[in-house]
């Protein structure tokens, strides 16, 4: 690796880039009580939406991953990714950014998700460790 390609994936990382990003929030478009999920190692595992999001029902949300983190999503009904998949969104190979946004108009069935899945990260093993270079905005 270039030490400017180097160089680059460190400022990003130092800059609090993230491989990953969902946000859930109780209102459609965007509004409400909001929780905001993210990793920036490209942690993938499954993750329990918080009570005080599930209780009022989920009303949107967004999900981002850079194409070279390749990130994948699923949600669920139940906690623990159990119980039905409501749907899931595969990060693809169009553009630099990877984004899904969604609100309750489009999907009744999402409303009701209480936990959430990301799979199928990819890491950049650089010496030393890891260095992600994904940004979600």
């Amino acid at each position: 690796m270039k030490p400017s390609t180097l160089l680059s994936f460190a400022t990003v990382a130092i800059a609090g880039a993230d491989a990953w990003s969902f946000t859930v929030w109780t209102g459609k478009d965007h509004k409400g009580k909001k929780r905001h999920y993210h990793s920036a190692v490209g942690v993938n595992d499954c993750f329990n939406i918080s009570d005080d999001i599930t209780s009022k029902g989920v009303g949107s949300f967004e999900f981002c991953s850079l194409i070279y983190t390749r990130c994948s999503l699923s949600i669920h009904s139940q906690p623990g990714c159990r119980g039905t998949n409501l749907g899931s969104a595969t990060a693809a190979d169009k553009g630099e950014f990877w984004h899904k946004k969604w609100s309750k108009n489009a999907s009744k069935k999402g409303s009701k998700m209480k936990s959430f899945r990301i799979q199928g990260c990819k890491e950049i093993p650089v010496k030393g460790g890891n260095l992600d270079i994904a940004s979600c905005a």
